[in-house]
């Protein structure tokens, strides 16, 4: 791993979604939870933007836990 290569393009190298922007959310995302692993959301995302953001990927059909 490189330094400008971020973990999370490691760990979910082979995510695949059905959609590069839900890949992308979803490193995105693990990057802010990870950052403040026992903060909520709201607290752990970068603005009202983002929070809605994240809720609307949670709740995407698209994506499960799996």
């Amino acid at each position: 791993m490189t330094e400008s290569t971020h973990w999370t393009d490691v760990e979910f190298a082979e995510l695949y979604l059905g959609d590069a922007r839900l890949d992308r959310r979803a490193r995105k995302i693990m990057e802010r939870f990870s950052d403040r692993p026992a903060a909520s959301i709201p607290k752990s995302c970068n603005g009202w933007g983002e929070t809605i953001a994240t809720y609307r990927f949670l709740e995407n059909e698209a994506v499960e836990w799996r």
